[in-house]
């Protein structure tokens, strides 16, 4: 092969390669802060839910607490 050739050959190939090499660091980039993206609303979303457990358990004591307030009335009523 001689070097007119070689050298065309780079021509073509190494903007080739640049462009393939700046392209696939981009794609890298893009998908590194799609996924912190996601990651972050899904921490924003686990707390959230974690939130609404804490006020869901809190309510389910109060009406376990009325629950067991009525029953003794209801209990109460009928031994009278």
């Amino acid at each position: 092969m001689d070097i007119t050739r070689l050298a065309g050959t780079a021509e073509i190939l190494v903007p080739l390669l640049v462009f393939l090499a700046i392209s696939l660091r981009r794609f890298r980039t893009g998908m590194q802060a799609s996924w912190k993206e996601e990651a972050e609303a899904y921490r924003s979303k686990v707390e959230r839910q974690s939130e609404e457990l804490t006020a869901l358990r809190s309510e389910v004591r109060e009406l376990r607490r009325e629950n067991a307030e009525l029953r003794d009335r209801i209990t109460e009523l009928l031994n009278r």
